[in-house]
């Protein structure tokens, strides 16, 4: 589980993990040696010039390095559980920070257990005209292995991956790429 760090433009707490803030959208900006977000062109700690977190393989933000809300609580993880390490020349695929409709003009930022509903969850701004999708229609979440996946929420009209209808409360994965439909949306992962 990743800690908490405050968007650089709107000040909201996001995972420290994202590529793009949730709640504003922006690409977000990160030092390769603080590892600390910020905006601008350089590092307010150090002076580097600051690249694209997207573009940037990045260790674990620790609450000495980073502006972490100290309310917030981190879990480490167990003593027996192995460190993930990478192979030299093993490249792993870009994780998803979106699903866009483009027929709808909606882009959702990916966040760990949010809700997509017409009445409640995050995206309640983004759904509430959307007649098809139940007012709680289903949830984004990243499963042990840090993939993100899907799970319908027993809506009416269905959530699908890639044209595969999903049985309720059974998480399905997707990666960039993908098609997501919610109800009558296609979202494309990005």
């Amino acid at each position: 589980m990743s800690t908490l760090v405050n968007c650089p433009k709107c000040r909201v707490e996001i995972e420290s993990d994202s590529y793009y803030c949730d709640q504003c959208g922006v690409e977000l900006y990160i030092c390769p040696q603080c590892h600390v977000f910020g905006k601008g062109k350089r590092c307010t700690q150090c002076g580097q010039p600051l690249v694209s977190a997207a573009n940037q393989v990045v260790s674990p933000v620790h609450p000495s390095t980073s502006s972490v809300n100290s309310s917030a609580s981190s879990v480490s993880p167990a003593p027996s559980e192995p460190e993930k390490t990478m192979r030299p020349g093993v490249s792993v695929p870009p994780l998803p920070v979106r699903l866009v409709c483009s027929a709808a003009g909606i882009r959702l930022g990916l966040g760990n257990g949010a809700v997509i509903g017409r009445r409640k969850g995050d995206y309640v701004s983004a759904f509430a005209s959307q007649g098809y999708v139940s007012g709680t229609h289903a949830r984004l979440q990243k499963s042990t292995s840090g993939q993100w996946e899907i799970v319908d929420l027993d809506s009416t009209n269905g959530t699908f991956v890639n044209g595969n209808r999903l049985s309720p409360n059974v998480p399905a994965v997707f990666s960039i790429g993908d098609i997501v439909r919610i109800a009558n949306l296609d979202f494309k992962v990005e």
